[in-house]
């Protein structure tokens, strides 16, 4: 596996066009460090949950914001999802189904 790309998986694979997706380190990267806000997901309880939060990157670590008291009590081993969304416009229609933005997202899915 190349260093400078993170590697694709079934669970990591882009379905719809599949041509614009990257997975290299440096555009990732350029991602999360322009972003400030991401939501995490996750499952406690039987019952899925998406939480908005602050977040760091230092390196290949992501460092999410939050409270132990809060509902985003993330425990070793735990699934989740990270997903951060760059807008840089929004594309308006006459019907709502027809809207679109451009920008840009990443998600992440690891074990806690």
């Amino acid at each position: 596996m190349d260093a400078d790309l993170y590697q694709r998986t079934e669970r990591t694979q882009v379905r719809r066009l599949p041509e614009r997706a990257a997975y290299d380190r440096a555009t990732v990267h350029a991602i999360l460090d322009e972003g400030f806000i991401c939501h995490v997901g996750f499952v406690a309880g039987g019952q899925p949950y998406v939480i908005p939060t602050g977040y760091a990157r230092a390196g290949d670590t992501l460092y999410l914001h939050g409270s132990t008291g809060s509902r985003l009590g993330l425990r070793p081993g735990m699934d989740v999802c990270v997903t951060v969304t760059l807008v840089d416009g929004l594309v308006l229609a006459r019907s709502a189904f027809h809207h679109c933005k451009d920008g840009l997202s990443t998600a992440a899915g690891e074990a806690a």
